[in-house]
């Protein structure tokens, strides 16, 4: 080849190369990470009484204050609510304080609707790759309901109430008196001890101890009460319609929707308190892309998806470069069987991809 034959491939090749990068376009976003926790081992005997009077809990960090589900942005909730977190070899221990200046509550019955009350929710995810996950919630009167979910509600995931975890402990303290509007109560707190085993089976059979990380957030439904004949009941407008609850969380939930557990913090289970304090982290161009798998993952379900609508999204995401949190990334749409499947890739090789059900494969995974 002569040299203005090898100067005009070149050419070619380059022409070729800007043409495709051109049509290339960039969509920048912002996407919030999640919380992250690092929970301390504890050798001591605890007492589910809701005063956390062991010493073991004085070591525990608070998590930060609680904020509205949608967010940082949205008004901060009029009453402080905030967590502390321990675990031993058969317990997950939570203990939440929150301001309240009337408590009450009427629901008795186990696996009721609790949050038709003020109540106090967990919701856990072992395993973050897969979609099943495990709430409970609990009112002042320590009723519980404890349910496991097969998958989110945006998938239509069947609720098991007779999902039942009878080792669960609960303590509760009010700071005050329980069903009297004829004072003001300063709040009341929660105890619980979650037997980690049954809560851990639902991961196939994926071993549990140190180094261990579960998805959680936690959840305190608020609602706003009238007097009708000297008792507590949830406040209506001038129509007779029920106000909305407030929602209050630990990690932003970015929507009124809890089953997003997405949004839900890291929580490391640890040694001892130094590793609590150098031990919690999460790779952020990870997180970022995880976030971003979920980005399109709720795009795609929101979408009536014909043959030719599966075809654009799959011509959009293949034309986008994706700059999200400083990193860059690339997406696929792959249409199959049973729904579609959907690939995010960070330059570094990691790769992220979810089916329509919300079953994750990492490039990551052991």
């Amino acid at each position: 080849m002569n040299m203005y034959s090898l100067k005009k491939s070149i050419l070619l090749i380059v022409t070729l190369y800007l043409g495709c990068t051109s049509s290339l376009s960039r969509e920048y976003l912002s996407l919030p990470l999640p919380k992250l926790y690092g929970v301390q081992k504890t050798s001591v005997t605890m007492t589910m009484d809701g005063l956390a009077n062991e010493e073991a809990w004085e070591n525990a960090e608070w998590t930060d204050l609680f904020m509205d589900i949608q967010g940082p942005d949205i008004t901060k909730p009029y009453y402080d609510t905030k967590v502390k977190m321990l675990w031993d070899k058969d317990y997950f221990y939570i203990y939440a304080e929150m301001e309240e200046e009337h408590v009450w509550g009427d629901i008795e019955e186990r696996d009721a609707v609790i949050f038709y009350n003020n109540d106090f929710e967990v919701f856990i995810k072992p395993n973050e790759l897969q979609p099943y996950y495990a709430e409970f919630e609990v009112n002042a009167l320590g009723t519980l309901w404890d349910l496991f979910l097969a998958r989110p509600y945006r998938r239509n995931g069947p609720v098991l109430d007779e999902w039942d975890i009878n080792g669960t402990k609960i303590g509760i303290d009010i700071k005050g008196s329980l069903n009297n509007p004829q004072d003001l109560d300063q709040g009341w707190s929660v105890e619980m001890a979650i037997p980690i085993e049954p809560v851990n089976s639902i991961d196939r059979g994926h071993s549990f101890g140190v180094g261990s990380m579960w998805r959680v957030n936690f959840s305190r439904v608020q609602w706003e009460f009238q007097l009708n004949n000297g008792k507590y009941e949830k406040k209506t407008d001038a129509d007779g319609r029920r106000l909305p609850e407030n929602n209050w969380v630990w990690s932003p939930q970015m929507a009124i929707d809890m089953h997003r557990p997405e949004h839900w913090g890291y929580v490391y289970f640890l040694d001892n308190k130094i590793q609590t304090e150098e031990g919690v982290e999460i790779d952020p161009a990870y997180a970022t892309a995880y976030q971003l798998l979920f980005h399109l993952y709720r795009q795609q379900l929101s979408i009536d998806q014909d043959d030719n609508g599966k075809k654009q999204i799959a011509s959009k995401l293949e034309r986008t470069i994706y700059e999200a949190n400083n990193y860059s990334y690339t997406a696929k749409y792959l249409p199959t069987d049973l729904g579609f499947e959907l690939r995010v890739q960070h330059d570094s090789g990691l790769r992220l991809s979810i089916n329509q059900d919300g079953y994750i494969r990492s490039s990551n995974e052991k």
